[in-house]
């Protein structure tokens, strides 16, 4: 792996696409966002990744998430982020984990919930004590990333620009 690809992982809701966006806006870092890699190498049609989930299944996505992340994470210099449920697979998480360059957005599952719960996720729609469980159930995974970032603490801007500062590369 480069020693210049660096991940940001977190829960659903968490922020990761928004900070992929600021720090794609604000510098010349590359940024991926894999949900999008999988969506673009995906030959079904389907345009979103809610979609892919409805008419496909999560299995069915995971696979195609770990061929799109096996396709981008080598690339350097550029920031990747991850779907709330990539590091379930073995290979994506110990790639991560294994990084010096990985940032967990960190955050209550109660603030989680309010930035979600009127989305058309499909784990949203089955209810909030299951998505409560499958976070508490990944939380220990996300821990394991080498940098936490505390987004009850932290802006959008302050968190895309605290992942910039770390990596050295703006």
């Amino acid at each position: 792996m480069s020693s210049n690809t660096a991940f940001i992982v977190g829960f659903m809701g968490s922020g990761k696409s928004s900070v992929l966006d600021l720090i794609k806006k604000n510098t010349e870092i590359n940024t991926i966002d894999l949900d999008q890699a999988v969506l673009e190498d995906n030959t079904t049609g389907v345009e979103s990744v809610e979609e892919l989930f409805n008419r496909y299944g999560e299995e069915y996505f995971r696979i195609h998430e770990v061929k799109a992340f096996e396709k981008i994470f080598k690339n350097s210099n550029t920031v990747i982020s991850l779907g709330g449920g990539s590091m379930t697979s073995i290979s994506i998480k110990n790639t991560v984990i294994n990084s010096d360059k990985s940032f967990y957005l960190e955050n209550e599952f109660k603030n989680l919930w309010q930035n979600i719960k009127e989305s058309k996720r499909p784990l949203v729609a089955t209810g909030e004590d299951n998505v409560k469980k499958i976070y508490q159930d990944r939380l220990d995974i996300y821990k394991q990333c080498k940098n936490t970032i505390d987004m009850s603490k932290l802006s959008l801007e302050e968190a895309s620009e605290a992942i910039v500062y770390q990596l050295g590369w703006g």
